[in-house]
């Protein structure tokens, strides 16, 4: 059974009990193993902190400044600890702002275990796993360095010598596409989520931007350039005077009218199943419901250019950007969808009268 590492940042004598109480409690009804590291100043927690904690409960006041708390947030990151955070406190207010936590809560009116709750739920996700100093990912780079980069260093150290920045960047890549290898031979569905980097990286316009109008919340377009299009030139323009925009259909107007007249559940549900498999038309193309979007039809019958000028007066930065992945879908059904060629008809029902009577 895996052990779920807890740092708690404590001064408190009898909050510290109530923690180990609480703890051993949880650990036989949920049947949980939980390693519990018990700091009393910010000094110990800063010792103790590095990647390997799946959580940490720390009261802001730990000694004369009453900010020590909040010493230890700073510290895990600017350390670029990955670390889920919940503040247990008697002064919430002072929590700092600017950090992600997994709740603020005020000594008395919550309790560990609720606190543990919302751990494992996270914990369960497999993201502190993922994402912590003993996880997939970590496992992956460490083979990719000794596996992958040592044994081609000579060739990397020319390249540096040459261009030190962008073999940073070269390297970026390498690392990242021997992380996605990972995945090469997942068959497994993936979640709505998956589709979106959100909030976008960066605020630069690439393929697959999602971007809003600015007197217009409810409008939303997709930059369907080609990627070589959005390179920035050293002047600071794109290489294309124009960005291309395709508008986002409601999903309540593609669904209604392609839903229209259908009155059996059964029927419906196979209409939907087409709908959203992208099987409906050509030149629609779906984009699943998230928390933070509310999802939409990409409508290839529906596009605009504008200049970098006019794009920057009429729209936001990009609010969503499609993951890579899905971007390369959506593009080639763009693609196919200008390409179509047709023919004309001929005259295939006397042809076939002819074979048949032959």
């Amino acid at each position: 059974m895996c052990q779920f590492r807890l740092l708690i940042a404590e001064d408190d004598e009898s909050d510290l009990a109530t923690c180990r109480d609480t703890i051993e409690r949880y650990e036989h009804e949920k049947q949980r193993v939980i390693n519990l590291v018990e700091c009393k100043t910010a000094d110990e927690a800063l010792r103790s902190l590095n990647n390997s904690f799946d959580g940490a409960i720390i009261d802001l006041k730990l000694g004369d400044q009453g900010d020590e708390g909040n010493q230890i947030i700073r510290n895990i990151v600017g350390s670029h600890f990955r670390i889920p955070v919940a503040i247990l406190t008697g002064t919430p207010d002072s929590a700092d702002s600017e950090f992600t936590y997994i709740g603020i809560f005020k000594k008395g009116e919550t309790g560990y275990g609720d606190i543990l709750d919302r751990f494992f739920g996270i914990y369960d996700t497999g993201l502190t796993r993922i994402m912590g100093g003993r996880g997939k990912i970590e496992e992956t780079l460490n083979e990719v360095f000794l596996k992958n980069l040592l044994p081609q260093c000579n060739t990397w150290v020319d390249y540096g010598r040459r261009d030190s920045s962008k073999t940073e960047k070269a390297l970026l890549r390498f690392t990242l596409n021997h992380l996605m290898q990972l995945l090469d031979d997942d068959g497994d569905q993936c979640f709505p989520e998956e589709v979106y980097l959100y909030p976008p990286l960066s605020d630069g316009i690439k393929t697959g931007s999602i971007v809003v109008k600015k007197k217009n919340k409810d409008s939303l377009c997709v930059v369907m350039n080609p990627a070589c299009d959005l390179v920035v030139r050293n002047n600071g323009d794109f290489k294309t005077d124009r960005i291309l925009l395709v508008e986002i259909e409601p999903v309540n107007v593609v669904l209604d009218s392609a839903l229209s007249g259908i009155t059996k559940k059964d029927r419906q549900k196979s209409k939907l199943e087409t709908v959203m498999k992208n099987n409906h038309t050509g030149y629609f193309h779906w984009l699943p419901a998230t928390n933070y979007f509310m999802g939409g039809f990409i409508n290839f019958r529906k596009i605009s250019t504008l200049t970098k000028e006019q794009f920057v007066n009429e729209f936001n930065n990009p609010v969503i950007q499609i993951s890579p992945s899905f971007v390369k879908d959506i593009v080639s059904r763009f693609s196919s969808y200008y390409a179509r060629q047709g023919q004309p008809d001929i005259e295939f029902a006397n042809i076939i009268n002819k074979m048949i009577s032959s």
